[in-house]
């Protein structure tokens, strides 16, 4: 895979699971015609597999050495957009989501959060607005020392931000994929 962009922010871990918020299905479900936590393009990316998990590794990976082998990453990131919406599936077009936070936005819903938002901070091409890559969820309480000990495995930052939502970030443009395979590898032992 290529070499990572590095970004200031530093990685910590702070997850308190009794500050997390509570999503209910009827707003969750609300999302998708009205936007959920400022996101105006949200789909509902809840209760995705692990044979998902490892379809979004396989395929985002591609797509990172793909863009570390173009001549002109913007250019490259931009054919890559343009391939994925002509895709009649969401699995075909990743489901919108950003090279560099596509697996793990998969993996942390596999594990039973509900994604909200995400940006990959332009590591791969193209203009983002965030500083850092980050996936932005609901987590359940019962699912916090799980997504935790992973994050703490694959050395990315956790903490919660506003309205008890929970954000997962890298301080490199792979940190997110390094966290979505340690958290397949994880399932895959639980057998």
């Amino acid at each position: 895979m290529a070499d990572a962009r590095t970004y200031p922010k530093p990685v910590v871990r702070l997850l308190d699971p009794d500050t997390l918020g509570v999503l209910s299905e009827e707003e969750a479900d609300r999302g998708e015609e009205d936007g959920l936590e400022g996101n105006q393009q949200y789909r509902d990316l809840r209760c995705m597999s692990w044979a998902q998990v490892k379809a979004a590794l396989r395929q985002e990976a591609k797509l990172i050495d793909r863009l570390a082998a173009a001549a002109d990453l913007d250019q490259e990131a931009e054919l890559i957009e343009e391939e994925r919406e002509a895709a009649y599936f969401q699995e075909d077009d990743l489901w919108g989501l950003d090279v560099g936070v596509i697996s793990a936005t998969v993996a942390l819903s596999a594990l039973g959060a509900t994604p909200v938002s995400s940006c990959n901070a332009g590591g791969f091409g193209g203009h983002h607005v965030a500083a850092f890559p980050y996936v932005a969820f609901f987590l359940p309480r019962s699912a916090a020392a799980e997504v935790l000990a992973i994050a703490e495995e694959a050395n990315v930052g956790l903490d919660v931000i506003e309205a008890g939502v929970a954000r997962l970030y890298g301080g490199t443009d792979l940190d997110l994929h390094r966290f979505a395979q340690l958290a397949l590898n994880r399932h895959d032992a639980e057998g």
